[in-house]
């Protein structure tokens, strides 16, 4: 595994744990996160895959 595949794990690891962390309160941000990412495959979903497999 590259350096930059190792580092964008980790930084959406963190994006990820805050997610969760946030998601205590009231809004089920990670639930409405994975909504949007279904609905409409953003580009940057797809750049972030390719960076973290390549």
């Amino acid at each position: 595994m590259s350096k930059q595949a190792a580092y964008t794990r980790f930084k959406w690891f963190v994006i990820i744990l805050l997610l969760t962390i946030v998601e205590i309160g009231p809004v089920p941000l990670m639930g409405l996160t994975l909504l949007y990412i279904v609905a409409f495959r953003p580009r940057w979903f797809k750049e972030l895959i390719d960076s973290i497999y390549s």
